[in-house]
């Protein structure tokens, strides 16, 4: 778990457990005072920057318009500020609050999430280039031995999901295990996303694994998107869905130390569509992958529909801000 993710549950435990505004802020070595006028500067460096680059900021659709012509050209430290602070806003930018702790609250809350987005901005070229040089791999040249330690606890950990539960009959489960342990430790770019790695092959071929003797899967194969029958469920198929987040989520949590959590986290959200069922569907927890999109969805209150533009440029106009706001006439109401 990182730091922001920390910062966010150890809110809502703090919340929960009715801790004083006073007591929490001491965990980070802050008075009422200081965290006031952080939260001011925050809000003030805001506006400021509207103002340094002429955004209009009594429309907020009118905003989000020109924000993205600028970032567009230039993306700048202080535009992705303004970009972040609009992405995740919780009413301490438009909202009218006099009352001083939950100002405060609202403050840590945000900068804690628009420090997690603005990173998923930054990385977004960077991961897709990333993903783009996976996406012809090809087969691995021989490997050295298995790892039986690792082998071992991947196909005990296979066995706690339904899906793969039938493997402890399998003669040929732990043996096709093993060579896909052999061969992910051989190949670096492999080596480093194994959470990814490891529940894509599990989930996409797992008959395979199970049933076919030697079974050694095509690498290639699992940085091409799948996407599952997410809109009816037959009974069946969503309990399935539901056991393949459950995988990655325990594979995640395993690997985490020795992994690249955020690019494993990338590719889960962006080649299967599993991301998207679990946030319509399931309640709730931001520690499964998620694109950008659904990361603006959310962490704020405006609902933005214009962050593909960050890896696929687009013409402003064929962005078509449907659903930017939620709510847009209260807002505009107390600007």
């Amino acid at each position: 778990m990182n730091e922001y993710e920390e910062l966010h549950r150890w809110l809502d435990e703090q919340a929960e457990n009715d801790i004083s505004t006073e007591e929490l802020l001491q965990e980070y070595g802050l008075t009422i005072e200081n965290a006031s006028e952080q939260a001011d500067l925050y809000r003030e460096k805001f506006f400021e920057l509207l103002r340094k680059y002429g955004i209009c900021s009594d429309n907020i659709s009118v905003m989000i318009a020109e924000l993205d012509r600028l970032i567009y050209k230039n993306q700048n430290e202080d535009l992705l500020f303004v970009y972040t602070a609009l992405a995740t806003e919780k009413g301490l930018l438009f909202g009218n609050m006099e009352d001083e702790e939950q100002k405060i609250l609202c403050w840590l809350k945000q900068s804690g999430h628009a420090e997690k987005f603005s990173k998923a901005v930054r990385m977004e070229k960077i991961y897709q280039k990333l993903l783009e040089s996976l996406s012809g791999f090809s087969e691995i040249p021989e490997a050295g031995e298995t790892d039986t330690e690792e082998q071992t606890l991947l196909y005990q950990m296979s066995l706690q999901h339904d899906f793969l539960y039938k493997g402890r009959k399998s003669n040929f489960f732990l043996e096709n295990i093993g060579e896909l342990v052999r061969k992910v430790n051989a190949c670096p770019e492999l080596k480093v996303i194994k959470p990814y790695v490891y529940s894509a092959v599990l989930s996409r071929k797992h008959k395979l694994m199970t049933d076919r003797k030697n079974y050694s899967p095509n690498f290639a194969n699992i940085f091409e998107r799948t996407d599952y029958k997410i809109k009816t469920d037959n009974g069946k198929n969503f309990d399935t869905y539901q056991s393949y987040l459950e995988l990655y989520d325990q594979l995640r949590r395993y690997y985490y130390d020795e992994s690249d959590i955020d690019f494993s986290d990338y590719c889960f959200a962006h080649l299967n569509n599993l991301s998207e069922w679990y946030y319509e569907n399931c309640e709730p927890n931001e520690e499964i992958p998620m694109t950008l999109e659904r990361m603006a969805q959310c962490t704020t209150r405006i609902e933005l529909e214009i962050l593909e533009y960050i890896a696929k440029p687009q013409p402003v106009l064929e962005l078509a801000y449907m659903n930017i706001l939620l709510n847009e006439r209260d807002w505009l109401d107390m600007i």
